[in-house]
């Protein structure tokens, strides 16, 4: 068991585990009225936002990481919406705060699982996808929150998505990488 700013969590075989860059996230957001989480994992960033008010929507590709997430939501006694998507696919309504720890890392794995950390040559594969759709499911004066590492080129990624306006919220280096959280509102 792992406790982290009073969430409880179970690690699950096969699903992403709590790490430096979730505790940053933890510690970095705002969670709205009204929150999804794409890619949920263990559940610990939607439990925080849930354990403190917010009404949340959790989702994740994995449905192990669904099942993994739903018994630490029950084992927190916090309710969540618990939704199997490929980022937006089954999402429907606007919230205020969307919430993303997304594959970061550059690299061109075929390895099982590699998804929860394979962001892709440029290691905005997956950041992409988010970013072109986060917006249509914000509600007005909503933000969303991302994980990004300085192994990839992220002035390249704010000069592509000028449609939002990005501000850095913190940040984390251990071993050979600094990883940031930023807020980003459309513009």
């Amino acid at each position: 068991m792992l406790n982290y700013r009073g969430v409880t969590i179970k690690p699950c075989a096969g699903v992403y585990q709590p790490a430096e860059d979730s505790f940053l996230m933890v510690d970095a957001i705002k969670c709205g009225k009204n929150v999804l989480e794409i890619g949920t994992g263990t559940g610990i960033i939607s439990i925080y936002c849930a354990s403190n008010g917010s009404k949340c929507t959790a989702t994740d590709i994995s449905e192990k990481a669904l099942e993994c997430a739903r018994f630490n939501a029950e084992l927190n006694g916090v309710k969540i919406e618990f939704i199997h998507s490929n980022l937006f696919l089954n999402i429907r309504g606007k919230y205020d705060t969307i919430i993303f720890n997304p594959p970061y890392l550059p690299t061109d794995d075929n390895i099982e699982e590699s998804e929860q950390w394979d962001g892709g040559p440029d290691g905005f594969r997956v950041t992409r996808q988010f970013l072109k759709c986060a917006w249509k499911f914000l509600e007005k004066n909503g933000e969303v929150y991302l994980i990004l590492s300085d192994l990839t080129d992220i002035n390249s990624l704010i000069a592509e998505f000028k449609n939002y306006n990005f501000n850095k919220l913190g940040e984390n280096t251990f071993e050979s990488e600094r990883i940031i959280v930023f807020s980003a509102r459309p513009a």
